[in-house]
């Protein structure tokens, strides 16, 4: 019996405290949940995402991040993701923003509602992906 507990105790936390990886509380650096969680952790709120379709991706979904609409893609490999880079400058258009893959996610960003005249949120949408 106090193996089986011991097996339990063991096994749940690791269970539990696992990522995507496989490392501890660490999830998958190619998905989309791993983005919003840096953008969370760096202090930026996004919206809830929804389903996005656009022509140059197949896996999209949008919505806001302090009032920049955002556009997040997730492709099969980082070569396609960063293939789609011009394709998202397309979809930002005439406002101010970004479009860049981080691994296999493509992220693009524009500020059409003129919500960030500083140009910080924009900033920190890639700068708090960028490896340390």
């Amino acid at each position: 019996m106090r193996t089986w507990i011991f097996l339990i105790g063991l096994l749940v936390p690791l269970a539990i405290g696992c990522g995507k990886d496989g490392k501890p509380g660490v999830p998958s650096a190619s998905s989309r949940d791993a983005v919003i969680e840096a953008w969370k952790a760096g202090g930026l709120l996004p919206s809830p995402l929804t389903t996005a379709t656009v022509a140059f991706g197949k896996d999209c979904q949008s919505g806001t991040v302090n009032g920049v609409d955002v556009l997040l893609c997730e492709y099969p490999t980082v070569d396609e993701a960063r293939a789609a880079e011009e394709a998202g400058l397309a979809w930002v258009g005439d406002a101010t923003g970004i479009s860049r893959s981080a691994d296999k996610v493509l992220i693009a960003a524009a500020d059409r509602r003129k919500a960030d005249p500083s140009g910080r949120t924009i900033n920190q949408l890639t700068k708090l992906l960028m490896p340390k």
